[in-house]
């Protein structure tokens, strides 16, 4: 057993500290703790320990909020308090930033710690006749309850609740037995659930499903999918999901920010970016989603290009377009790199918007832009490890990282969101 103090949080699960001049990473530690750990591995130029008494608790510690903590893989960092934990995330942001030099950094937009996640994706666990919905335990495939979780919005954990009874009656256990996950997401007033199942469903299991649906009021719609296909969609009917004065259509399988009030305050920085200067000529939004930015923004442009590759997300643009007969955006269901050396991306682009997913923008994509370079580039990333990695092949390009601003989108966690301006020459 050996004895270290804990200098900071690193990007991601662990803390950092020092043991004979080697760094040492420990989970679930706070800065300032004194603590007594074992060491589980051990590498040339790092080592890895587990907590085994903590010596001298630091002023940045709390008891943990919620009761799950720390079985429950969902969340990394309930054992600080807010203020530590998002000065803990600036100063990774801007450790991560440092190669890139950017001319301003704001602070951190805090955001509520409690209720904020409007999807829940359970798993599932079969041990003897009791069957477990929740999240991985950490570092396993163990699953754990999230009974009482704190993050997610109330709606949910009214399904979950009744999810759980549902699934722990002894009829139940071959369904439990079937299912991979069970995806639930709340835009109120509309309320989804699917069933992701290892195989087609017998009748009973589709009985059964059935029986749940309709039982639960909340839901609008419950579907049940397997590699064999869409095998189930119940529907009832709710009114729209209104969000930022707007009603839209959001699918099951399409994409949306799991913290409506963090995608709120995102859209209205990207809002206010754009409406700062005039814009002659097209606006590109690659990975655009259901369109949301894309419709916020397309007043300023003279021409507006939405790309999506996700079906769904696309079909909801196009199907949100359809209410809205002063809409000039065109949306193209395609990937990304295959807009390139296509009318799409002749003449004058004013600008191009970037949401991709968290493994970043592809090689194609980067090569891309370097043809068409648009005078404004704005990104909005949710791994600043692969944001600094692009940032680094954007900028060689001729730009110049003028802004980043950061979101504190998903509390309890290392998790943030960042949303960064480049601007040519």
């Amino acid at each position: 057993m050996e004895n270290i103090v804990i200098e900071r949080m690193t990007y991601g699960i662990d803390a950092l500290g020092h043991l004979n001049g080697k760094v040492v990473f420990v989970p679930y530690a706070a800065p300032g703790d004194k603590v007594n750990i074992k060491i589980c591995e051990e590498k040339s130029d790092y080592l890895r320990g587990e907590i085994e008494e903590i010596v001298e608790k630091s002023g940045e510690r709390r008891p943990s909020p919620c009761p799950n903590f720390p079985a429950c893989g969902g969340c990394h960092w309930l054992h600080m308090y807010p203020e530590a934990q998002r000065r803990e995330k600036e100063d990774a942001l801007r450790f991560i930033l440092k190669p890139l030099a950017p001319e301003h950094v704001y602070p951190m937009e805090p955001l509520p710690m409690t209720g904020y996640r409007n999807k829940m994706e359970l798993k599932v666990a079969v041990e003897g006749d009791r069957v477990i919905l929740g999240n991985y335990r950490y570092h396993s495939h163990d699953v754990v309850t999230m009974k009482g979780c704190i993050v997610q919005c109330k709606p949910n954990l009214e399904v979950y609740d009744n999810l759980d009874i549902h699934m722990n009656k002894p009829e139940q256990l071959a369904l439990a037995g079937n299912i991979n996950s069970i995806i639930i997401r709340t835009l109120a007033p509309q309320q989804h659930c699917a069933f992701l199942l290892k195989a087609a469903p017998t009748q009973e299991m589709l009985s059964s499903m059935q029986a749940f649906f309709d039982q639960t009021e909340s839901l609008s719609r419950l579907e049940a999918h397997s590699s064999m296909g869409n095998h189930l969609t119940l529907v009832r009917e709710k009114g729209p999901f209104s969000f930022m004065g707007r009603n839209w259509r959001v699918s099951p399988n399409s994409f949306f920010q799991n913290n409506l009030e963090g995608s709120e305050a995102i859209l209205h920085t990207l809002l206010s970016i754009y409406q700062g200067s005039q814009h002659k000529g097209k606006f590109i939004d690659l990975y655009c989603g259901c369109g949301t930015q894309t419709f916020l923004l397309e007043n300023l442009f003279e021409e507006v290009h939405g790309v999506e590759c996700n079906v769904s997300s696309y079909q909801d643009a196009v199907a949100y377009q359809k209410t809205r007969s002063s809409s000039k955006s065109r949306f193209i269901c395609r990937k990304a790199e295959s807009i390139f050396n296509t009318p799409i991306t002749k003449g004058v682009i004013a600008a191009l918007h970037m949401n991709p997913p968290r493994t970043g923008v592809s090689q194609r994509v980067l090569r891309g832009l370097s043809g068409i370079k648009p005078r404004l580039i704005t990104y909005l990333s949710c791994n600043p490890m692969t944001f600094r990695r692009d940032a680094k092949a954007i900028k060689q390009l001729g730009y110049r990282l003028d802004s980043v601003y950061s979101f504190d989108l998903f509390p309890g966690t290392f998790h943030m969101e960042t949303l960064s301006v480049f601007i040519r020459g």
